[in-house]
């Protein structure tokens, strides 16, 4: 199936007779109020904000939590972060970040899960080295797979 989008005057060329008579003419309608404004990816996510970044995946170490090369991150780093959350962290004061899962185990601590399964949770209570970069609020796919 092919779309071509019409401009107004083709639209109303294609119009019944008896749809054409039941135009509004004179007032505004009201769905105009209801009327959205175009779609911004920028102020969806709030990019231009100094808490806000965007990181790059770059393998595929993420694939057990559905995030795939190429996709991008949007980080917040005021965002308070609560368990069930992607997090971006740095681990034994290493300059690499990785992203791992806020989650309680069954005690109720708060651990950090990798994305494969072999790899031991991090328990925040007990390790000191541990930097909560931010937290993931919006993954952008790449499509370009």
């Amino acid at each position: 199936m092919t779309l071509t989008i019409l401009g107004r005057e083709d639209r109303l060329r294609h119009l019944l007779p008896e749809a054409a008579e039941l135009r509004i003419t004179g007032f505004q309608s009201p769905a105009e109020d209801e009327k959205e404004s175009s779609l911004s990816l920028d102020g969806l996510v709030g990019l231009g904000s100094p808490q806000i970044w965007v990181v790059r995946v770059d393998d595929d170490s993420l694939l057990g939590f559905g995030m795939y090369p190429g996709d991008r991150l949007v980080v917040d780093r005021s965002a308070r972060c609560t368990p069930d959350c992607y997090v971006v962290v740095g681990l034994d004061g290493e300059c690499q970040y990785r992203v791992r899962l806020l989650t309680e185990d069954a005690d109720g601590r708060l651990v950090l899960k990798a994305a494969h399964p072999f790899a031991a949770p991090i328990n925040l209570e007990l390790e000191e080295l541990v930097e909560i970069f931010g937290m993931v609020r919006w993954v952008i796919s790449y499509v370009g797979r």
